[in-house]
């Protein structure tokens, strides 16, 4: 009787049969998800940290726009009230000579945590020091010139302004 002994290639030892990943690879796969968190990790971080920032400035000028449509549509002054040692604005409806009503819903919006403001100017004076501003919206589609500069404690700046002439908002990052 004789028994025949496959050789190691025939049984397909030493060859790679392509469905396998080897250590090396899988190793190599390991370090370049390392390296990819590496880097992304602190782009996050710096991203999640500017969020407040978005937040303030986009409830900012959709306030504007609002206190701006609502003037013209309403054909009435309305009053964009700023408290800014609270960090609080609202807009109010002036409903004649000897009233100002708040609308329904009442429009308001409070800077979060992380927001201050750093400088807030109506008609060209610098009032941040003060209890209570009003910046005005009138019917014609005009304003009183208003820009207020916010601050994140991450040290970004944005400054919302908006043109007395069309009462549009705008914002700019200054840094």
């Amino acid at each position: 009787m004789r028994i025949a002994l496959q050789s190691p290639v025939r049984l397909g030892f030493g060859r790679r049969s392509g469905r396998a990943f080897t250590l090396i690879e899988i190793m190599m796969a390991i370090g370049l998800i390392a390296i990819m968190f590496t880097v992304a990790i602190p782009a996050f971080a710096r991203a999640h940290n500017q969020r407040p920032m978005k937040v303030a400035t986009e409830q900012l000028m959709e306030l504007l726009n609002t206190a701006r449509a609502q003037a013209i549509v309403r054909g009435v002054t309305v009053e964009l009230r700023i408290a800014p040692q609270d960090h609080t604005f609202d807009l109010l409806m002036d409903a004649g000579p000897t009233a100002v009503t708040k609308f329904e819903g009442r429009l308001h919006v409070k800077l979060p945590e992380d927001v201050g403001i750093e400088m807030l100017a109506v008609n060209f004076a610098l009032l941040k020091e003060e209890d209570l501003v009003v910046a005005r919206f009138y019917s014609n589609g005009t304003c009183e010139e208003f820009t207020v500069v916010i601050r994140s404690l991450e040290g970004e700046y944005r400054k919302i302004s908006v043109d007395p002439i069309t009462s549009r908002a705008d914002y700019e990052v200054i840094r």
